[in-house]
């Protein structure tokens, strides 16, 4: 498997992609496990990195906290078309789209596809505004912290430390099944597979 800091995409090698993971509605850390067992099933992507799961707090209006995290990928099928599934596996966990920055049962973002820039009415990569999120960041530079902005040209570690990790309240250990309060700075970073 491919170091995220080499993102050259050859015609025979997949890209790979960055896809956040949020849920604040139901059972939050279930649906988030579920959706990755789900993405990793589905045609065309395979998951190679999932960071651990961070309980943050909820940006928009008042709901309950979040919980967070992101994979890393690579996948056989457009931009668009990764959406498109995403957007399906979303619906498939009872996501409803009243209230912008509203409580979800599941929130699949795509933030990086390979280093492509895209701006269309449909989809927008990078993903706007997750260089300024520490929600996206810190569990993204917990699996790609070499992996660089391809508009800002910074690495995610580099931006994650800007931002900081205001708003991470804790953090999900996979491995004992407990959570614990710990800055993201504190933890292990996995080197991608």
């Amino acid at each position: 498997m491919a170091e995220c800091t080499d993102l050259s995409i050859s015609p025979s090698e997949a890209p790979l992609v960055a896809i956040a993971l949020g849920s604040n509605l139901g059972e939050p850390l279930r649906q988030l496990r579920s959706a990755v067992q789900v993405l990793a099933q589905t045609a065309g992507i395979d998951v190679l990195a999932c960071s651990p799961w961070y309980r943050t707090v909820p940006v928009g209006p008042p709901q309950p906290d979040y919980w967070n995290g992101c994979l890393i990928g690579r996948v056989q099928l457009s931009p668009w078309a990764l959406l498109k599934t995403l957007q399906a596996i979303e619906m498939q966990f009872g996501r409803q789209r009243q209230e912008h920055w509203g409580a979800r049962t599941l929130d699949l973002d795509l933030l990086l596809y390979g280093d492509r820039v895209i701006n269309t009415a449909e989809l927008t990569l990078p993903h706007p505004r997750f260089a300024e999120r520490p929600f996206v960041l810190v569990p993204l530079a917990a699996i790609a912290p070499h992996w660089r902005h391809p508009v800002l040209g910074e690495t995610i570690q580099t931006l994650r430390q800007r931002v900081g990790d205001k708003g991470i309240i804790a953090v999900l250990s996979d491995d004992v099944g407990e959570t614990t309060f710990a800055a993201a700075a504190d933890r292990p970073q996995p080197e991608l597979p």
